[in-house]
């Protein structure tokens, strides 16, 4: 027999919950009691009152956001679902940022049916492992109000549902096979996630000191200690040897280099890097 399973949807707006109810039941089966909650209030007390495996989750609420409920039940210790976040398309950068790095998925309004049956489907294998809390934690430090690198942790989807919290400074390089990526941490062990690159590319990119060399790789530069233009070869302090594309080795090289001209702080720290590379 066939697990069945419960859900919440949170959304302001009576049509549009309506439309997501209406698309859920459709196309995910195995969904069969759907609850609904238009405001934060609303959607705490139905939380508290029943059990629920899924909730889907609009961002932005009457006063507040989701995450401000997310942080209600944390604190009390409540969460024990998993969560499908639902935005508009003009949701903040970060704030998409800050669920990826959570591994918590999101859909955007209005709802792709191939996206939506693979957001429940990636939900209920993850309801086996009950990562809930660690993942709502370091979703909510993440978008904290001071600061939304305030944690250094990302969560890597693997196999069979199973989230792996590594910190990202332990993160070398990142390798793209195909539709998976293979992560290669500092202490020698490699993680296979079930994310292509282009998942993790444009956040490590953006917070941290990762760099594309090739369309396959994305390098920690923290751990580059020489680059060999000539033979488009990159060494890590590990003796570790990657060889760089010839577009990415020199978008590499002149980026650094124009970077050496800049006069703030930060881009001298990189223009000093680049220079020990090249010794």
């Amino acid at each position: 027999m066939q697990e069945v399973y419960t859900t919440l949807v949170v959304e302001d707006v009576e049509d549009t919950s309506n439309y997501i109810k209406q698309r859920i039941e459709k196309l995910c089966p195995l969904i069969r009691d759907i609850q609904q909650a238009f405001s934060i209030d609303d959607a705490y007390e139905k939380i508290k009152a029943n059990h629920f495996d899924i909730i889907f989750l609009d961002i932005q609420l009457p006063k507040g956001t989701g995450f401000d409920l997310l942080r209600m039940l944390s604190d009390e210790g409540k969460i024990d679902f998993e969560i499908i976040f639902i935005t508009g398309e003009s949701a903040k950068e970060f704030t998409l940022r800050a669920i990826k790095y959570s591994a918590l998925d999101f859909l955007y309004k209005p709802l792709d049916d191939t996206d939506l049956i693979t957001a429940v489907n990636k939900a209920t294998e993850k309801l086996k492992s009950q990562y809930f809390n660690r993942q709502i934690s370091l979703l909510l430090d993440r978008v904290g109000d001071s600061n939304i690198n305030k944690t250094n942790k990302i969560a890597l989807h693997l196999h069979n549902g199973i989230v792996e919290f590594v910190t990202v400074d332990e993160i070398k390089y990142l390798e793209a096979d195909g539709v998976i990526a293979y992560v290669f941490l500092r202490n020698g062990n490699r993680l296979t996630t079930t994310r292509n690159l282009g998942y993790y590319k444009e956040m490590l990119m953006i917070d941290y000191n990762f760099y594309p060399i090739s369309n396959s790789l994305l390098v920690n530069q923290d751990y580059i200690v020489r680059y060999n233009h000539k033979e488009l070869q990159l060494t890590l302090n590990d003796g570790t040897i990657l060889f760089a594309s010839k577009r990415f080795g020199k978008s590499f090289k002149d980026t650094f280099t124009q970077q050496n001209n800049n006069g703030s702080k930060v881009l001298r720290s990189i223009a000093h890097l680049w220079k020990r590379m090249l010794e």
